[in-house]
């Protein structure tokens, strides 16, 4: 089963203003294809707080296109059918909600899991649940905070999760996996509430 790996970097707290997208079409773990691109958000002001996190400036992202016009050329036809996850997805899905709102744009109804959810629940031992902790931990190759890097390494803890099933590229099976551990796909469809429903508590930082 193919999935998509989604992260945003963004340039202050406001969920309409990520400068950064990382897409990674993956497949049994295998990167198939990628996307990376800046973008000129709404809300454009660097956080002094978010570029020593990232380090992107307003220099970096001077002429990059918004995030309608990255929409509409590029990302819907990237992320099709596919199955989206993400990183702590209450964040990176509630960006790309906030940003298809901004932009009266449909709301297209994503099917999408967690892997933040996901590991806690294959992984309870684990202190900690963070993106870099975990890709230290299977031994992946990592740049924190690049949007690109962050989805790719995102799907590998995906594919980690449940790669000892034995038909483990069937959508039936993964669907089996995250039930069995509580789990289910959830849907991105119109309006915001259905993204906070019965989140578990979330660290200050995941990555």
């Amino acid at each position: 089963m193919r999935y998509v790996a989604l992260d945003f970097e963004t340039a202050n707290s406001d969920r309409i203003s990520p400068c950064s997208i990382g897409l990674a079409k993956m497949e049994d773990g295998k990167v198939l294809d990628t996307f990376h691109s800046y973008i000129y958000p709404p809300s454009s002001y660097f956080d002094p707080s978010n570029i020593a996190i990232h380090g992107i400036t307003p220099k970096d992202i001077a002429g990059a296109p918004d995030f309608k016009s990255l929409w509409e050329h590029s990302l819907l036809l990237f992320i099709g059918n596919d199955l989206v996850i993400a990183h702590n997805a209450p964040f990176d899905i509630g960006i790309l909600r906030a940003m298809l709102q901004y932009y009266h744009l449909p709301v297209a109804p994503l099917n999408y899991t967690c892997t933040v959810r996901i590991s806690r629940k294959v992984w309870p031992q684990m202190q900690s649940h963070r993106l870099v902790d975990l890709s230290e931990h299977f031994g992946f190759e990592y740049r924190p905070h690049d949007a690109l890097e962050d989805a790719i390494n995102c799907g590998k803890v995906f594919f980690q999760s449940y790669h000892h099933t034995q038909d483990y590229s069937a959508f039936e099976v993964q669907q089996y996996f995250l039930h069995k551990h509580g789990i289910q796909f959830q849907r991105m469809t119109g309006g915001f509430s259905p993204l906070f429903e019965k989140q578990e508590p979330q660290s200050n930082s995941l990555f």
